[in-house]
């Protein structure tokens, strides 16, 4: 077998992801530190997942996602290959990879939801300014929104355990592949 290196990851897809990594962890860092950064951050991440939404449509292959949408079959599979540490190669994402995928922008792009609406009522400020609710549900959504930033962690941490396990199991380093673009592939000698 030969490894064959192919462009996977577009340049518009590997700056949206370490942007969104950087938005998230200043955003995440400056709670409680600095208002400023924090909305800062948290709109730029806004901003980010609009963004990755389109180019979910409209983007390259792999950056589509219709390009993962794993059957239950597919996952059931690719767990039986990782409970028995052998890897498969995958051009784009693993199938549970795609689900990590769909739950952390779910997440993420709840969080920007709350943290809009909490910029509304607590500061007066973004796309809900001026809005008016009463004290209990404020509290509710303030809850909500660092509940979604706590488990929204979880899932970071399992996500690069992922990246660390199919990287050893793939033979090939998925973190520089989401900053070069390219992953090796493995394919019959001719």
């Amino acid at each position: 077998m030969q490894k064959a290196n192919i462009e996977v990851w577009d340049p518009a897809l590997r700056l949206f992801h370490w942007l969104l990594v950087a938005s998230f962890a200043s955003s995440w860092w400056s709670e409680g530190r600095d208002i400023r950064v924090h909305v800062i951050a948290g709109t730029t991440m806004a901003g980010l997942l609009v963004f990755r939404l389109i180019w979910g449509v409209i983007g390259t292959h792999h950056a589509r996602f219709a390009s993962f949408r794993p059957s239950l079959a597919e996952i059931v599979r690719h767990a039986r290959h990782l409970l028995n540490l052998k890897g498969e190669h995958y051009a784009g994402h693993t199938p549970i990879g795609s689900i990590m995928i769909y739950l952390l922008l779910t997440n993420l792009l709840l969080i920007a939801l709350t943290g809009t609406a909490l910029a509304g009522l607590q500061l007066g400020t973004g796309s809900l300014a001026g809005i008016t609710i009463d004290f209990r549900t404020e509290t509710q959504i303030a809850l909500l929104h660092a509940w979604l930033v706590d488990f929204t962690l979880g899932l970071i941490a399992i996500h690069l355990a992922g990246v660390i396990v199919e990287s050893l199991l793939q033979q090939d380093n998925l973190i520089m592949a989401m900053i070069h673009g390219k992953k090796q592939l493995r394919r019959n000698a001719s």
